[in-house]
């Protein structure tokens, strides 16, 4: 090989070489170290352990609180009250397995004189009424407040076929002594039976007004069965009524409510 030639490999091949180990000097000083499995934000994460730049997949969305869209009471002629609040869930992807809440009385100086507390659940997107019926024993409020403690969070699955309550045939109607009875039908247009079905009555008159409510539930729902329910209120709202609200539901987080097993449930919890 002449000694030219010769030169000019060397030197090409020591510009190879150059080249290569800028171009890997560049690529280790703006890769991305992987740090999705260390339950921390960082790098170049869009969220925790997540992002399509740092990790190949998208963050879910955050979740949003519970939010109370409206809250009142009516006072009955005996003397209790009925509270309800209407709840909506602004999440598409999570619903609530449970949530806690507290119902508080308050006199003229804020303080707390009463407190009733309890529980529900709330599906993806859906709104829902609480309703705390009957509640006597409490004089001298002037305040009722009603505040969301906590939620446990779950993941649903999507199911095969929609889960589906029709309410049919409501009929108001009086007694003899006053009182006012509410019956009507719910037909469960699903493919799954329900060992527990809940009930919400709200009434309203023609100004938008809460004039009374109730709730109830019904046991061993089968698919594709119709069932009744009957509700009562001692004194006369039917007189008054301009509009029902009746809401059927069903907590599709416990596999134990399903008499028919479904599947699993991604579940996480927190708190607010």
């Amino acid at each position: 090989m002449e000694p030219r030639l010769q030169k000019q490999l060397i030197v090409g091949l020591v510009f190879i070489l150059i080249f290569i180990l800028v171009g890997y000097g560049a690529y280790v000083w703006i890769r991305i170290e992987p740090t999705c499995f260390d339950n921390v934000k960082n790098g170049k994460e869009e969220g925790v352990d997540c992002g399509l730049v740092a990790c190949g997949k998208t963050c879910e969305p955050a979740i949003a609180p519970l939010e109370v869209i409206s809250k009142d009471y009516v006072a009955s002629p005996v003397g209790d009250y009925d509270f309800v609040a209407k709840i909506r869930n602004p999440n598409v992807l999570y619903g609530a397995v449970s949530f806690s809440y507290n119902l508080s009385f308050l006199g003229q100086d804020k303080t707390q004189l009463a407190k009733k507390t309890g529980s529900s659940y709330i599906l993806p997107g859906q709104t829902k009424y609480v309703v705390i019926s009957s509640i006597g024993g409490i004089n001298g409020w002037t305040e009722a407040s009603f505040e969301i403690n906590s939620v446990q969070w779950s993941k649903v699955q999507s199911f095969d076929t929609a889960v589906n309550f029709m309410i049919r045939r409501q009929v108001f109607s009086s007694g003899q002594n006053g009182n006012s009875e509410l019956e009507a039908v719910v037909f469960n247009d699903s493919d799954f039976d329900f060992d527990k079905v809940d009930v919400a009555i709200v009434i309203f008159d023609e100004a938008g007004g809460i004039i009374g409510a109730a709730k109830t539930d019904i046991r061993t729902f089968l698919a594709g069965t119709e069932r009744g329910f009957k509700v009562q209120w001692p004194y006369s709202v039917d007189s008054r009524a301009a509009k029902t609200d009746t809401e059927a539901a069903t907590n599709l987080f416990e596999n134990q409510n399903f008499l028919r097993k479904y599947g699993t449930q991604e579940k996480f919890q927190k708190f607010y």
